[in-house]
């Protein structure tokens, strides 16, 4: 195609030259000659552009089909919602209960009334007598006479025949005596006729209460 146009400029250029030296000649033939060449150069023109454009590749189309353009959506990322720390309340350790403390002998004398020194004499060798004393509070084997008619040496310690059980003591006697420390009254006493009790050193009627 760029030799055709090259070669139709050439052409042309020549054309004109001869047309010029045609002119300077001849004057009178001039107009003739001038459009005798004119045309000629039109018809190589309309030629070259008629052949410009049978060359001219069409565009392609593909009939039918309409292109379609599909905008391609991006996901948008979803916020994840972190989880909420759940505060755990913490149990609390139950208390543990306090074991009662056991009271002492001093305890008891302190809540019963204050210590009392009860000695029991009576009976003989050849005939002994029993007795069984109860009190509100405690009751202790001792083996002094704490101002009672007997000297200490005759009161005897006999666990075998003298038995403590809680509050109450059960015992027997032969011609001597038995002593006790005790804390609160004394609520019974259970014996035979031949008994005598003091209490710190004084002679109790015990028969009675």
């Amino acid at each position: 195609m760029t030799r055709r146009v090259a070669l139709t400029v050439v052409l042309a250029a020549m054309l004109l030259l001869a047309g010029c030296s045609q002119l300077a000649t001849a004057p009178n033939e001039a107009g003739e000659t001038t459009t005798v060449e004119s045309n000629a150069t039109t018809t190589d023109v309309t030629e070259t552009t008629q052949t410009a454009t049978a060359t001219r590749a069409p565009t392609p189309t593909i009939q039918g089909q309409v292109a379609t353009t599909t905008a391609s959506s991006t996901p948008t990322a979803t916020a994840t919602p972190s989880p909420t720390a759940t505060r755990t309340a913490t149990p609390t350790a139950a208390a543990t209960p306090t074991a009662a403390a056991t009271p002492t002998a001093t305890d008891m004398q302190t809540t019963t009334g204050e210590a009392k020194y009860v000695v029991i004499i009576g009976g003989e060798p050849d005939d002994k007598v029993n007795y069984r004393m109860t009190v509100t509070g405690s009751i202790e084997r001792r083996g002094q006479s704490y101002g009672a008619p007997i000297d200490d040496s005759g009161v005897t310690q006999d666990p075998d025949l003298d038995i403590i059980s809680g509050s109450t003591v059960a015992g027997r006697l032969g011609g001597g005596g038995d002593a006790y420390r005790i804390t609160g009254e004394i609520t019974d006493f259970e014996s035979g006729d031949d008994i005598e009790v003091y209490v710190d050193g004084e002679e109790t009627d015990v028969g009675s209460e």
